[in-house]
């Protein structure tokens, strides 16, 4: 039901709870589903948390970190046809009286659930878990109490933010579920909570028993006297005047045809949805030309955030956030605002999950499709010799999400071009996540103390150094499921005499057969990454290919035996490639909240299974280092990192030369 390297179980099943609430009977919904990847809608999750409580495992105080669609076998999506059966099977995580389950219910056939408990692990953090450690602490005579000599006497203007704890080995942490809450001073606030940090105070929350660990207190520190922007006396006579309109339009109607999940542009054909933990996935992506449906994505999704911060001391250590696995890009994705997230003509959709009691909610605006004409030509070339020129105008497809995480925004773009390229864009926005010092100016004697993990934003604000690497899985199926890696590193090579040339570069064979990461090339050399299908040949007699070309893989450089590190090895290593597996599914494991490290993709290629002629998967780290600056204040402008799924031998020519010239005219 989880990735096949999780903890184990102690093995405790739906039997020992007691044969009568095993029997009990299930109301099933009209199932709606048109192809087996749909997610559960929400006559099924209803249904799916029904039947969990009916048979006695849960009640009314039980929370749902987890109600979706267990995935059916690969092997079994690829033989479906339109009009076979399909079984939709629900898969559960809950939370019942401080332990962990995880429950799978048929909703096709019916019958009991079937339920296992989780050891020595911990879901994902709750919105009403969050709420309750902000209520915990304000409400705490020491927390108030130190607040009073920081010059507070109402804390009505006081915002707490409860923060995922990660794990550090300490006798605290052991057998809890723990929760670090700083705070933040509302006064003034415009464009962000985060620009009055209340510095060096916060509590740590056991949220199984609800209460407090205990408050800690640093000392004081002046809360940033600062609003949070420009005022808007200030703003509006600095404003820039208003520009002309400049829009992305499709005045005769769209090229994209929206099929319930199904989704046809161009050459492109995909399934899309949102899901409630990885945000967008993509699936079953193809190319469709006079040769037929050709498969390329059987499915590509973020799978894990590894955020860790460079400030050491007490009030910052921790934070090293999972912001996938511990709270979720899909639950966090805001509604869009047409005409500034996406074009005002975009097609907006919403997605249904489930909230913590188990309850459906629906989602509305959380995703956007559009095509744009981004002003270039996708091919052209203009002749000299007899003036002659063609060219053709590029329009492509994106899907866009934005999940935000507490101060950041990730702009999610899967974008569909007509070269047969599948580009994969995350943009970073929002605000840096700040701690409050005491330096208000680089020329304090302070300054240097203040700024040694960050950057001074602002008098009194620092933005700490930190980095972000996605995990993007992406389960390529080049041409069909049987798929080989390739390595080759670019190197230079010595010219044979006889020739003014001394050297040249070659392309290099660099031996891979089994999982594994792929580590940094030779001394950092650049190298080719691509998957071919081996069975097949192109009409040039190519096996047909799609290169992963890498623009932001920046690596972790923290300790290996460092404990965030260990919670996040994905991130040692630009690239992974995996036999694939139903179950594995999080670059981090299934359960990465406080988790001591090891799950994931260390533990998925520690049997070192072949890669060569068989399934395999590529799990992409997008890696950036985030070295703040004052132009990050009070706003991060958007600042785009990507990857590119590129042919490479799939084709027998430019896939973008049968694009028109003009635009069709009414």
């Amino acid at each position: 039901m989880t990735d096949h390297h999780a903890r184990p179980r102690r093995g405790r099943t739906a039997a020992a709870c007691g044969l009568a609430a095993l029997l009990a009977a299930t109301t099933l919904p009209a199932l709606a589903a048109e192809h087996p990847l749909d997610p559960l809608d929400a006559a099924e999750i209803t249904a799916a948390v029904a039947a969990v409580k009916d048979a006695g495992h849960a009640g009314d105080g039980t929370f749902f970190p987890t109600v979706e669609l267990r995935l059916p076998p690969k092997a079994d999506v690829l033989a479906w046809k339109p009009g076979d059966p399909i079984t939709r099977i629900a898969h559960l995580v809950f939370v019942q009286d401080g332990d962990t389950f995880e429950a799978e219910v048929n909703l096709t056939e019916g019958g009991p659930p079937e339920v296992e408990i989780m050891d020595g692990v911990q879901p994902g953090i709750l919105l009403a878990e969050w709420i309750a450690a902000g209520e915990l602490t304000t409400a705490h005579p020491d927390w108030q109490a130190a607040m009073r000599k920081r010059g507070y006497e109402t804390f009505d203007t006081v915002f707490c933010a409860p923060l995922s704890t990660g794990y550090f080995d300490t006798e605290e942490e052991k057998g809890r579920r723990l929760l670090r809450v700083p705070c933040y001073d509302l006064t003034g606030t415009k464009t962000t909570i985060h620009g009055r940090p209340i510095e060096g105070l916060f509590a740590i929350i056991d949220l199984a028993k609800r209460e407090v660990v205990r408050i800690v207190d640093l000392g004081v520190v002046a809360t940033p006297a600062g609003t949070n922007r420009v005022d808007e006396e200030t703003l509006a006579a600095s404003m820039r005047p208003a520009m002309k309109p400049v829009a992305i339009a499709t005045p005769q109607g769209g090229n994209v045809r929206i099929d319930g999940h199904a989704v046809t542009w161009d050459r492109w054909s995909f399934r899309l949805k949102l899901d409630r933990r990885f945000g967008t996935m993509i699936s079953l992506a193809s190319w469709n030309d006079a040769s037929g449906t050709r498969p390329i994505l059987y499915e590509g999704y973020a799978a894990e955030m590894f955020v860790p911060y460079m400030d050491p001391s007490e009030a910052w250590y921790f934070r090293s956030y999972m912001d996938i696995g511990e709270y979720g890009f899909g639950l966090l994705s805001s509604a869009l605002t047409p005409g500034i997230d996406c074009p005002a003509d975009a097609t907006f959709l919403g997605a249904t999950i489930n909230d913590d009691a188990g309850a459906p909610i629906e989602m509305p605006n959380i995703m956007c499709v559009f095509e744009r004409a981004t002003g270039n030509p996708v091919w052209r070339h203009a002749e000299m010799i007899d003036a002659s020129y063609e060219g053709r105008p590029e329009v492509e497809l994106v899907v866009r999400t934005v999940p935000t995480v507490g101060n950041y925004d990730y702009v999610m773009d899967w974008v569909f071009t007509q070269r047969g390229e599948l580009d994969i864009r995350v943009g970073a926005t929002g605000m840096d996540a700040t701690k409050g010092v005491v330096t208000q100016s680089m020329t304090d004697p302070t300054a240097a103390a203040d700024t040694a993990t960050g950057a001074l934003l602002a008098p009194g604000i620092v933005g700490v150094y930190h980095d972000h690497y996605i995990s993007f899985r992406l389960d390529l199926d080049v041409d069909g499921p049987v798929n080989s890696f390739v390595r080759e590193a670019i190197v230079q090579k010595a010219v044979d005499a006889g020739t003014p040339r001394r050297s040249i570069w070659t392309l290099e064979p660099v031996a891979m057969a089994t999982e594994g990461p792929v580590e940094e090339g030779h001394h950092g050399a650049p190298e080719v990454w691509k998957i071919v299908n081996p069975e097949k040949r192109t009409g040039l007699g190519y096996h047909p290919g799609y290169q992963i070309e890498a623009h932001h893989s920046a690596t972790s450089r923290l300790d290996p035996e460092d404990w965030p590190q260990k919670r996040a090895a994905f991130s040692g290593a630009p690239l992974w490639i995996t036999a694939y597996a139903d179950n594995e599914r999080h670059a981090a494991g299934a359960y990465p909240n406080q988790s001591t490290g090891g799950d994931g993709l260390p533990a998925f290629v520690s049997d070192g299974q072949p890669i060569e002629n068989t399934d395999i998967v590529a799990w992409y780290t997008m890696g950036f280092h985030h070295v703040t600056r004052p132009e990050d204040w009070p706003v991060l402008s958007t600042k785009w990192h990507e990857m590119k799924l590129r042919p490479l031998g799939f084709f027998d020519r430019s896939p973008a030369i049968d694009t028109p010239a003009k635009f069709a005219t009414q």
